[in-house]
């Protein structure tokens, strides 16, 4: 084979679909939607799951915070992290507080994610360059030099217009001018995904201040070393944590048990609507090649060998699949773009890794189109090139028939579509229902109009309980001011985000009742807190002004599961050392989750307030002001109180039903891309199986066939088809429903409803697809093919 033959192949090969553009579109865009689809998942799937964070030497780096053996975290002191800077067991330490904060630029004040950081953090990081400016210097964040501000290069283009002058200039944040030093470049994530400005601090200025700890590990010395001499040095540096020890939490990763599940499987989906695109384009080759036996005949005939033929197939599939790659790439890009403005924060924020196409995506559409290219090919060119030069002369199309092979993998081909096509629907309606029974299951409590924000007092200008407290009631007064504000209430910790975990064995005073072994949720809420958010006490009464950190009101379970047979008011139950008394039993809250284990009991202490991070609750007649305005007063008010964040109370409740939601899309999206493409592939084949047997219907027809029969010919084809492809698609979608039985809430892998309705909907399709063609196939004339011939 010389170059200039295989030039000749192709201009061939070109020339003839362009002829056929239908066929041409038709096969490349099918083509292009299973590589666009397969690289955007991998992008996706890569981002969140297996590509590490973007910084040097991943695996040492870690965030560290000190926690107990019951349950709770919490941040570290400035003592702590000097004293692990100088432990063997680091090579670094530095600290890194996500928050939001309020930035005016020009006319508008919008929330954008800032990180308030010591000037090491990004050596720490290693990498960090940026692509304007400079980094922060390491005496930055020392009094008179914390005015200093990085921004990422998405705030620089959105919102300054990609201002080459920025650097140098001042801009205001949460009512403070700021001197931006540098700009970070947009895939930079860090501390959070959503962070984009950042701000240098000195903890060694602030011991009162506690921040996110993050470090890296010495080479060389194990982990289980590391931790120890980590928490020798935490409780020499600081007594408040004898009783804690330092807990590791990766920098950056898929987290939620919810999405390293749905991934994957979300994944598989994708590799089937590949494969069902891939037996569609082969199908169409394979049509298109057994239509062209006449042309392949008379080459044969003049000597050209079956090598030479099947290489000619072969060039026009590995061009269609160049046409594909090329769409598919440009797909990829359009949908990963849709992904980063669609899909839910909780999922996308679970990775500081940017989303978006790179050689690894690239190279994985690469592979894909070789893929799909060798799927849909290389057995349409080996049948449709299999001809004989001395009989298939012979052969004209109007009175030919189907050659033996290339019916049966024709055949084959729709089975396998059906199967998976039957597959991915029931995937698809099981993860929808589940979706339809999260969002409508019972809460507990109600959240619609209520908006809540989570405040933090200046630790340095705000001391002592005395402080807070007139701070606290001076924020209330004004609050109540609001406009509409109807109801007001005070807590820490706020459903569905949950309060203090604490684990452990909780002991009640009932008698034979053993210890229980569980994980709760603790509130600590002012006693409007239930009638704000309509949770009624059932049995005692609610909190008073006289009530002590130690009187509590729990919730039904957990007052059946301490007392099953008594009133539970007035007993008591004990945890660490602790003992408390019940004043009260409040209805249940449920999460409605698929992680069952975080719907856990709960139960509520009083709050005062001298809390030093309390959150507010605002319940109001209509809406409540808008939480940027309501932050943006206090703030200009209150210099010592700081709005960390501000929210309709239902977003959280919109962010548990994210993933859910997402997942559900994605997979009822590739089930009916599947039933499509399956349906699709039916009503080609027919209609070519028609085109092909017209002859024989002719003569059926002529012998009194009635237009009935005929048509029932063709249907009960697809029948067979149907049949076989929802055998084998009931087997493969069994192995998916039982997979998926850890994302399904409120249903079972067995749900007749969902069973019920992949049936229905794949009988329906197949056939619709399936009449055309029949019909096609009664309304052919005997007479008009008689003169034909």
């Amino acid at each position: 084979m010389t170059i200039e033959s295989l030039w000749q192949d192709v201009k061939y090969a070109a020339r003839t679909l362009a002829a056929h553009r239908g066929f041409t579109l038709t096969a490349a865009g099918m083509l292009a939607l299973g590589i666009g689809i397969t690289t955007a998942m991998f992008t996706l799937v890569d981002s969140l799951v297996f590509r590490p964070v973007p910084f040097h030497d991943p695996a040492q780096l870690a965030h560290l915070w000190m926690g107990s053996e019951t349950g709770g975290r919490t941040t570290v002191t400035p003592a702590v992290l000097r004293a692990w800077r100088e432990s063997p067991a680091f090579d670094g330490a530095e600290a890194a507080n996500p928050d939001t904060a309020l930035l005016e630029t020009g006319e508008s004040v919008v929330t954008r994610g800032i990180a308030i950081v010591t000037p090491g953090v990004f050596d720490l990081l290693g990498g960090v360059r940026p692509i304007r400016g400079r980094l922060f210097l390491e005496d930055e964040g020392e009094p008179g030099q914390r005015d200093r501000l990085l921004v990422s290069e998405t705030v620089w283009r959105s919102l300054f217009g990609a201002d080459p002058n920025l650097v140098g200039r001042s801009v205001v944040v949460d009512g403070e001018r700021l001197t931006v030093v540098g700009i970070l470049p947009a895939d930079f994530r860090f501390p959070s995904a959503e962070t984009v400005l950042w701000r240098p601090t000195d903890l060694a200025r602030a011991p009162e201040e506690r921040a996110k700890a993050y470090v890296r590990f010495a080479t060389g010395v194990p982990r289980e070393e590391a931790l120890r001499l980590a928490t020798d040095s935490a409780r020499a540096a600081d007594a408040a944590n004898a009783s804690l020890r330092p807990w590791v939490d990766t920098v950056a990763g898929l987290e939620d048990q919810y999405s390293k599940r749905a991934l994957p499987l979300l994944a598989g989906g994708v590799g089937l609507v590949f494969l069902v695109l891939c037996a569609n384009v082969c199908g169409l080759l394979l049509a298109r090649l057994t239509a062209r036996r006449r042309e392949f005949s008379m080459r044969a005939a003049l000597g050209a060998s079956r090598g030479r033929l099947m290489r000619q197939a072969i060039v026009e599939s590995c061009l269609l699949g160049t046409i594909g790659v090329l769409l598919g790439s440009a797909l990829a890009w359009a949908l990963v773009s849709i992904a980063r403005a669609l899909l839910p924060e909780p999922m996308l924020l679970q990775t500081l890794n940017p989303l978006d196409l790179d050689r690894r995506a690239l190279a994985a559409s690469s592979v894909a189109a070789v893929l799909a290219t060798l799927a849909s090919g290389v057995l349409p060119a080996w049948l449709g090139t299999r001809v004989d030069a001395n009989d298939s002369l012979r052969v004209v199309d109007r009175g030919g028939t189907e050659a033996r092979g290339a019916r049966t993998l024709a055949r084959g081909l729709l089975v396998l579509e059906v199967a998976f096509a039957c597959t991915l629907l029931v995937g698809g309606t099981l993860l929808t229902r589940t979706f339809v029974n999260l969002a409508h299951a019972e809460r507990g409590l109600v959240t619609d109009g209520v908006t809540t924000l989570w405040l933090s007092f200046d630790r340095a200008a705000v001391k002592d309980p005395e402080a807070r407290q007139a701070v606290t009631q001076t924020l209330e007064a004004e609050l109540r001011s609001l406009p509409g504000v109807r109801q007001l209430a005070w807590s820490y910790g706020l459903p569905p985000g949950g309060g203090m975990i604490s684990f452990g064995d909780w002991i009640s005073d009932a008698p034979g009742v053993p210890p229980l072994n569980l994980r709760l949720d603790r509130y600590v809420v002012s006693p409007e807190f239930f009638a704000l958010y309509e949770i009624p006490i059932i049995n005692g009464r609610t909190f008073t002004s006289a009530d002590t950190f130690s009187d509590v009101i729990v919730s039904e379970r957990l007052a059946r599961m301490l007392w099953p047979e008594a009133n539970p008011v007035g007993r008591t139950f004990r945890f660490t050392k602790e003992t408390y008394r019940v004043i009260g039993v409040a209805r249940e809250i449920h999460l409605p989750t698929i992680e069952t284990r975080l719907d856990v009991p709960e139960f509520y202490h009083p709050h005062t307030s001298a809390a030093s991070s309390p959150m507010v609750s605002l319940r109001c007649e209509a809406a409540c002001p808008d939480p940027a305005v309501i932050r943006h007063r206090l703030a200009a008010t209150h210099a010592n109180v700081r709005v960390q964040d501000a929210k309709p109370a239902e977003q959280d409740y919109a962010q548990q039903l994210a993933r859910p939601r997402a997942s559900a899309a994605l997979a009822a999206t590739f089930a009916v891309i599947a039933l499509l493409s399956a349906a699709g592939g039916l009503f080609s084949v027919l209609s070519y199986a028609v085109s092909r047997r017209r002859r024989e219907f002719g003569i059926r027809s002529a012998l009194g066939a009635s237009h009935h029969q005929i048509r029932r010919v063709v249907l009960r084809d697809a029948a067979v088809v149907t049949g076989g492809g929802l055998l084998l698609g009931g087997v493969f979608a069994t192995w998916l429903a039982r997979a998926l039985a850890s994302l399904q809430y409120g249903i079972t892998p067995w749900d007749p409803v969902t069973w019920s309705i992949v049936l229905a909907v794949l009988v329906l399709t197949t056939l619709s697809a399936a009449w055309g063609p029949a019909a096609a196939a009664a309304r052919l004339d005997p007479l008009t093919l008689l003169r034909e011939e």
